[in-house]
């Protein structure tokens, strides 16, 4: 599969104009040691050791409940009862951290699961991209010729500019993820953390939501990190997969290594394999791999 982007998406290109970063720091990403998460009794998380060198693409695959969503919570500081070193661009992330935190996230941007409050959010397309300069911008300083600039230039490179003056709630589920992939973006992050960005998308969305993040990684010298349970969102360039399972991880590797059939039916179920092709990965039920 090649870099370029979805069908009906104009050429992501306007480096310029978008605002490109780079990656000129070596120290690694995420760095992570004896991270937990207790509620109560319950261990929600435990990661022994995990580390995501700058430029990376890293895939974090497991069940429903596996700990997926609230390891990224940990990362960026946002998840309550958690304990252990977190050090993220070479920052450690402490949620009393105040002001250091607060410039820290300027510099990742995050695509949360889009829940159906969310979506309904009272705000038009162009508003909802807006949000990811303020944060860049500060509260307390108006958006300004150059910033509405970097909003507009992204909203075009997702092939939104029609939809711009539209309610955030009146588009479709994936356009409305190409709205938040764009509000992340126009902070010009220097690492992305994606969670399930294509649930509950139908086949032919959820393959040009792969595709954007797929050239956005390979144009945009992006670290990223992707929370999915299913392989397929898996883009070419994901060369690195963590499997969660019960809040560990399980496996950690190249994705031919990791993905398994006796690794995907113990945490999905019995009578399934892994195909792989081209750097891309599905999971089948056994029977189909025989018609």
């Amino acid at each position: 599969m090649n870099a370029s982007p979805p069908t009906n998406t104009p050429p992501v290109s306007s480096r310029e104009a978008c605002g490109s970063p780079t990656r000129a720091d070596s120290a690694d990403a995420i760095a992570l040691r004896e991270l937990t998460v207790h509620v109560g009794r319950r261990t929600l998380l435990h990661i022994a050791d995990l580390t995501l060198g700058r430029g990376e693409f890293l895939g974090i695959l497991g069940p429903n409940g596996a700990g997926k969503s609230t390891l990224l919570r940990a990362c960026l500081g946002m998840q309550r009862h958690a304990q252990g070193h977190i050090t993220m661009l070479g920052h450690p992330v402490r949620r009393d951290g105040g002001g250091r935190l607060t410039a820290l996230r300027r510099q990742i941007g995050y695509i949360p699961q889009l829940l159906p409050e969310r979506s309904e959010m009272p705000l038009t397309v162009r508003e909802v991209v807006a949000i990811g300069r303020t944060g860049i911008a500060g509260l307390l300083r108006p958006l300004r010729t150059p910033d509405w600039d970097i909003i507009d230039a992204w909203i075009e490179r997702m092939g939104l500019t029609p939809l711009a003056g539209r309610g955030f709630g009146d588009i479709s589920g994936g356009e409305q993820r190409k709205t938040l992939i764009a509000r992340a973006m126009v902070q010009r992050p220097k690492l992305l953390l994606l969670d399930e960005p294509s649930a509950n998308l139908d086949l032919g969305w959820r393959e040009r939501i792969v595709e954007i993040i797929h050239t956005l990684y390979e144009e945009e010298r992006l670290t990223v990190v992707l929370v999915c349970h299913e392989l397929e969102v898996l883009p070419a360039c994901c060369r690195r997969v963590v499997v969660l399972d019960q809040g560990r991880i399980v496996a950690d590797g190249p994705p031919e290594g990791v993905l398994t059939d006796e690794r995907i039916a113990g945490l999905y179920g019995a009578g399934l394999t892994v195909l792989h092709q081209a750097g891309r990965h599905a999971v089948v039920p056994v029977g189909l791999t025989h018609a």
